[in-house]
């Protein structure tokens, strides 16, 4: 593969991680439990392994992919370490790899399964989450000095605005791993096989990827990319500073409470204060965005713009009324938690989870991707139609699956929505990644006609 696409195989590794261990293995789980199939370690191990895969896998994978290609071009300067990029890749490929295969085959091995062979799948999850923190670890570092090898930040006024938010975003990215490994090694110290790891680390290394790295790397990449892409008014520098410290606040609490750094009873009000931290981040970052307000006037001889014919500005505009909403859920959870009346089914924290993330990050990712990833090779997105369906499969995925706590709130609260509901989020979410990915086909595979007849014609 060139040395100029290496970006190409972390989309690739992205679209793998949603369609099978993400969207795929979801749709499976859910349908399953819906018709009688029991809920053993398997199913404990499935939900763990399709959240890695979402947010390490679709989130991580296409983040970093991108950022390898796009930090170098927004710094002024060529991608420093460039050699150890396909290494680190497949690494991190491999980690992720041994630590979902190697969770289901603990949760198959019964009492009567030889020691060794618990042993063996145990070792093999815990070298699949080290290798996935040292990719990530490494990658960064590529990335650390390819920022520093730019020009200086007060001579890129644009790019310092939204260096608070990147150090938040990486620096929840590093601690993510710190907790998956810290939790690895706990299980083993303590004699446990690895089908499931802590809850309490997993939930806070997921908070610090969809609400720490995700969120703030996805507000301080759109306030750059939205204005050129799609005609949005210039973001607000103050808003995105104060979006930055709430994140990073929300970070600090998320890490220690997953460390055990504050214990009971104390946790509950540090997660209630890290889930109003992460409302406020979100929130200040939509307002710094200004993805809601009018756009940029045209300038002389320019054709006009119009959202409603764009499926990638309706994504993004969609993308962030779902992180609004997560927003307003985080907020219901944390209120709950200090004693004030929520309804209940509206105070559980996994509704602003799966709103971020089947909302928020993945519209986001296949508006974004769909706009940009082909003009990475000087192409342009093609296949419309295809997008169009993503998009509003992407909307349908994200709200069948909040739909079940509203329709118990408020409408036949005796009847369990989830069984019919949930199948249909997982199946609308696949259908959302396999238009995206037939779309992004398209559009590289003619990139890749339109570059060979270039090079005919010269030869």
């Amino acid at each position: 593969m060139n040395s100029d696409r290496l970006w190409l195989r972390f989309v690739v590794m992205a679209l793998v991680s949603a369609l099978l261990p993400g969207f795929g293995l979801i749709t499976f789980v859910v349908i399953t439990a819906a018709t009688g199939g029991g809920s053993g370690a398997w199913y404990h191990a499935a939900i763990q392994a399709h959240g890695t895969a979402m947010l390490m896998g679709w989130g991580g994978a296409m983040i970093l992919g991108v950022a390898l290609h796009f930090l170098p071009r927004l710094r002024g300067t060529k991608l420093v370490g460039r050699g150890w990029v396909p290494v680190l890749f497949w690494l991190l490929a491999g980690g992720l790899t041994l630590r979902i295969v190697g969770q289901f085959c603990c949760a198959t091995l019964d009492a009567t399964a030889p020691h060794t062979a618990m042993t063996i799948m145990t070792m093999a999850v815990a070298a699949g989450v080290w290798l996935q923190a040292i990719a990530v670890w490494g990658l960064l570092a590529v990335l650390a000095a390819t920022f520093r090898a730019g020009p200086p930040l007060p001579k890129t006024h644009g790019f310092r605005q939204i260096t608070p938010l990147l150090l938040v975003a990486a620096s929840a990215l590093v601690l993510a791993q710190l907790l998956w490994s810290v939790s690895v090694l706990e299980n083993i110290f303590g004699g446990r096989n690895l089908s499931v790891l802590p809850l309490g680390p997993q939930w806070a290394a997921e908070d610090l990827m969809l609400f720490g790295f995700i969120a703030a790397i996805s507000m301080a990449m759109s306030s750059r990319l939205f204005p050129l892409t799609f005609r949005i008014q210039l973001p607000r520098p103050r808003w995105l500073k104060i979006a930055a410290v709430f994140l990073a606040g929300g970070v600090a609490l998320t890490l220690a409470g997953g460390l055990g750094i504050i214990s009971d009873p104390s946790a509950g009000r540090c997660a209630s204060l890290a889930a109003l931290a992460y409302a406020a981040g979100l929130l200040a970052g939509t307002v710094g965005v200004q993805v809601f307000r009018h756009r940029k006037p045209i300038v002389g001889n320019q054709p006009p713009y119009r959202i409603a014919e764009d499926p990638a500005a309706v994504g993004v505009a969609s993308a962030y009324l779902w992180v609004v909403v997560a927003a307003l859920f985080l907020l219901g959870f944390a209120l709950h938690q200090f004693g004030v009346h929520v309804p209940l089914p509206l105070a559980d924290r996994n509704l602003a989870r799966h709103t971020a993330g089947a909302g928020f990050m993945t519209l986001l990712i296949l508006s974004v991707g769909w706009k940009m990833l082909p003009g990475f090779g000087g192409g342009r997105p093609r296949a419309r139609g295809l997008m169009w369906t993503a998009v509003g499969l992407g909307n349908a995925a994200a709200l069948l699956r909040i739909l079940p706590a509203l329709l118990t709130w408020g409408i036949r609260p005796e009847r369990d929505w989830s069984r019919l509901l949930f199948p249909l989020a997982g199946l609308a979410g696949l259908g959302a990644i396999l238009a995206f990915a037939l779309a992004l086909t398209i559009s590289l595979g003619k990139r890749e006609s339109a570059h060979a007849g270039s090079d005919k014609t010269r030869s």
